[in-house]
């Protein structure tokens, strides 16, 4: 398309939706509020997400049935922004032209080495560059921290992420791999004493683990969440998402336990009517069958 074919899709997009949200549009689309679109804001997120699991390389794009899925999710996600625009248009605070002005303001704002004087010579420098830039911007808001800006929606996992970069680059990180795994191994045994202590507490009194008080449990809790938070800050240092790399353990979790169940089904049984041991002997074939898929 070309750039006048480009501003006419985007002007049509703009007019459908305000067409759905008049007096004698769409009823469904007339009911929604900011509040009511939260939840499917997040879920068209997540089906964005879901698609770009599926891509690797651009090559993966040729494949008609995932360029197709990430075309369609995409709209869908802009979708949300384009119909919350609409709404806070209609009442007199902005549209969605203001929201596509603001961003490009911000996006030359933000890369003074791409629009300005200022030099970057690879990724690392260029996401620097656009710090320092945020960060004068956030300097001059009375409430500023350096952990401003950080949805309170965001996954826990990935909200931990951009906790610690956020602070590593004020200097509040330990120099190499030796602090993070030496504070691991103090939190795995942190949780373990507390394990230990709530299982003989369970034992004296007669109960299984998962039935004692919610304030018996608060430690064993806390030590979890610095396990985790300890574990994230290790993927940190390597670079490495712990979101992705949990989202990849579930993927590969789910894709065993289905062979479990294939293989159970053709025995004639279900994971209800067999044995730990019979679903473990399945996991390891399932294990073996992609090992033998991956040589």
């Amino acid at each position: 398309m070309g750039k006048g074919q480009n501003a006419e899709a985007v002007q049509k997009l703009v007019e459908t939706v305000h067409r759905l949200r008049a007096p004698n549009g769409c009823p469904w689309d007339r009911a929604q509020t900011h509040q009511s679109l939260r939840p499917f804001v997040i879920e068209e997120a997540h089906e964005v997400v879901d698609v770009l699991d599926q891509i690797s390389t651009t090559d993966d794009l040729k494949n008609p049935k995932v360029k197709d899925a990430f075309r369609e999710e995409l709209g869908d996600l802009l979708m949300q922004v384009v119909l919350h625009a609409e709404m806070t248009r209609e009442a007199g605070a902005f549209d969605f032209y203001d929201v596509v002005a603001g961003l490009d303001e911000k996006l030359i704002r933000r890369h003074p080495h791409v629009f300005g004087d200022q030099h970057a010579d690879g990724p690392q420098a260029a996401i620097e560059s656009w710090e320092k830039q945020k960060a004068k911007e956030k300097a001059a808001k009375a409430d500023h921290s350096v952990l401003s800006g950080l949805p309170k929606g965001l996954p826990a996992l990935q909200k931990t992420q951009r906790i610690i970069e956020k602070v590593t680059r004020v200097g509040f990180q330990w120099p190499d791999m030796q602090g993070p795994l030496d504070k691991l191994q103090e939190e795995v045994n942190e949780l373990k004493e507390e394990v230990s202590r709530l299982e003989a507490s369970a034992k004296k009194s007669g109960q299984k683990i998962s039935d004692l008080s919610p304030d018996t449990k608060k430690k064993v809790s806390d030590e979890l969440g610095d396990l985790l938070f300890n574990i994230v800050n290790i993927g940190f240092h390597f670079g490495v998402s712990a979101e992705d790399s949990l989202r990849g353990t579930l993927s590969k979790f789910e894709r065993r336990f289905r062979f479990v169940e294939d293989r159970l089904k053709d025995a004639g049984k279900t994971p209800e009517t067999s044995n730990l041991e019979e679903m473990d002997r399945y996991w390891d074939e399932a294990k073996k069958v992609e090992r033998s898929k991956q040589s």
